[in-house]
């Protein structure tokens, strides 16, 4: 019997790429690309909601950190998604059943159904491509609805119940290269 691999580079350390054409030294405001579930959350056994409220809030002190602002007019320079890789069940890993480029993960348990563009982001990978555990931050353009950046950490969460200040270190690393003028 034949079982089909994928293979990545693995590395420990953050990873970013930005799409072709963006500066991000120009943008100061941000928003949640989705504020809220959009589907209702079935978080499978060893999962727990503690990891989304850890990761959104280390996302936003480290954006603070860096000088951005939450916009609340309704019109932020950029978006912002999170996702962790996760393995996907056998019953679940159905064609169709995902939008094209993401996948089974944690986000998708935690009612987040993302739907963004991805062409203009040199060596996009979608999330179930990654290694399990692997921690992915995407800022999106909201004009566009097009990927502007994306950092990473492969491996990062290897404990889906981990606490904040292991899930803020990984947030700030994949953070790290986001600098605002």
């Amino acid at each position: 019997m034949l079982f089909g691999c994928v293979t990545s580079s693995v590395s420990t350390v953050p990873n970013d790429v930005v799409a072709t054409g963006v500066d991000l030294s120009v943008v100061k405001t941000y928003a949640w690309f989705q504020e809220q579930p959009v589907a209702q959350v079935t978080y499978e056994d060893g999962f727990d909601a503690s990891l989304n409220q850890h990761i959104t809030k280390a996302v936003e002190e480290e954006l603070k950190q860096k000088g951005f602002v939450k916009a609340t007019n309704g019109n932020p320079d950029l978006l912002i998604a999170y996702d962790v890789s996760v393995s996907v069940p056998l019953e679940k890993d159905r064609p169709g059943m995902y939008t094209d480029g993401f996948g089974y993960s944690y986000a998708y348990m935690a009612g987040y159904r993302y739907n963004y563009h991805h062409s203009a982001l040199p060596g996009y990978r979608a999330v179930d491509l990654y290694r399990n555990g692997t921690l992915i931050i995407d800022l999106i353009d909201p004009r566009k609805n097009e990927l502007m950046w994306r950092g990473w950490t492969e491996g990062a969460i290897s404990d889906f119940k981990t606490n904040y200040n292991s899930v803020h270190k990984e947030v700030k690393g994949v953070l790290a290269p986001i600098r605002v003028r």
